[in-house]
């Protein structure tokens, strides 16, 4: 008997595979094969103590450029930046040992407070204004753009995207004062996460960026629970509108459909009554509580979908802290919030309780 090797682009073509596989079935499993044949990473707590150290290594490194005269104009700011900028590339490009990459990852963080910085002074300097914040999120969002394309670390292209939506949160709290302008922050990451999810190939170019967006998307939400009521006594918002967090709720609302129907197959699957009762439970808990579980559940299930252990923690990070500050909020009696979180715990047992029974007798059918 003649043996035949099928590549794996074969076998997921083969007519007796292909009517196995929904839409997007293949794409994903060329990725995770993909991720199997890479080379074993640092752990993750391993990668963070090499972001934190190199970062303060660069605050290190630009106070002995000041201090030593290196640097002495807006001009010098920018050359030493680009300078770094270059050898770090260089030596991530060229070096895969450990020294090395810390090494370019220091000279890409200190080449990027540079390079920024001396953009920022020369753009202040020549048009005169007051949003020194948003010259800063420009400049910051110019050099970002370009060192992630070049620099092929994922801690940088996890930070430093990072770095860009809390500059972005700054400006349009200590800047703008104009609590509405927030929903567009969170209907640009909100559409930016969506994107990259579910119409792109998460391959390790995309996958910092994915992480990024899903880390400031629910912190972004968090930052404005905080501050649009009188939780945290912080008056920063030249007014709130009532509802306030209604438009960012209906936005979120929407996506958490929308991911439901992409990943089950279809709109036409979300007829299936074991989904309506989940999608219609988490609705109402994200209407009547607060629009960050609605983040917290569609990371949740964007994670357990992909496979990426990095959303799944996510959602289980900000989760309780959502209910928390929704909890601690709510102006009523303590027996009143005693009543209320054990009937939507209630409530959440028996939608449980309803779809394993549906899912048994499926099965069984």
């Amino acid at each position: 008997m003649k043996e035949t090797t099928l590549t794996l682009g074969a076998l997921l073509n083969h007519p007796e595979v292909t009517p196995f596989l929904r839409e997007d079935d293949a794409d994903a499993i060329a990725t995770r094969m993909e991720k199997r044949d890479e080379a074993p990473k640092d752990p993750v707590y391993i990668r963070i103590l090499s972001g934190v150290g190199a970062w303060f290594a660069s605050l290190f490194l630009i106070g002995f450029l000041g201090i030593s005269d290196i640097i002495t104009d807006d001009a010098g700011a920018i050359v030493t930046g680009v300078i770094l900028l270059t050898t770090a590339v260089f030596l991530a490009k060229k070096c895969t040992s450990t020294f090395p990459s810390q090494l370019s990852l220091a000279f890409a963080f200190a080449g990027n407070v540079l390079v920024v910085g001396g953009l920022m002074q020369v753009l202040l300097h020549s048009h005169s204004s007051g949003n020194e914040i948003l010259v800063l999120l420009l400049s910051h969002a110019v050099v970002c753009t370009t060192i992630y394309i070049l620099y092929p670390s994922v801690v940088y292209r996890f930070a430093a995207p990072l770095a860009c939506v809390i500059i972005a949160t700054i400006w349009v709290s200590v800047e703008v004062e104009v609590f509405w302008v927030m929903h567009l922050l969170i209907a640009g990451e909100m559409l930016l996460l969506g994107v990259l999810l579910l119409h792109t190939r998460r391959s390790a170019f995309i996958q910092p960026l994915i992480r990024a967006t899903a880390t400031m998307l629910p912190a972004t939400l968090f930052f404005m629970n905080l501050t649009q009521g009188a939780l945290l006594d912080w008056h920063i918002w030249k007014a709130i509108p009532q509802n306030a967090m209604l438009p960012s709720t209906a936005m979120l609302a929407g996506g958490v459909i929308y991911l439901l129907s992409r990943l089950t197959g279809g709109p036409q699957q979300l007829r299936q009554p074991w989904l309506i009762v989940a999608m219609v439970a988490t609705l109402l808990l994200g209407l009547f509580t607060t629009p960050g579980v609605l983040v917290a559940v569609g990371l949740l299930i964007a994670g357990y979908a992909f496979g990426d252990r990095a959303l799944t923690a996510l959602a289980y990070l900000f989760l309780p802290c959502f209910l928390v500050v929704f909890y601690y909020a709510m102006n009523v009696s303590l027996a009143q919030k005693s009543g209320m979180i054990a009937g939507s715990g209630l409530i959440l047992l028996l939608v449980r309780l309803l779809i394993q029974r549906y899912a048994a007798k499926e099965v069984e059918a």
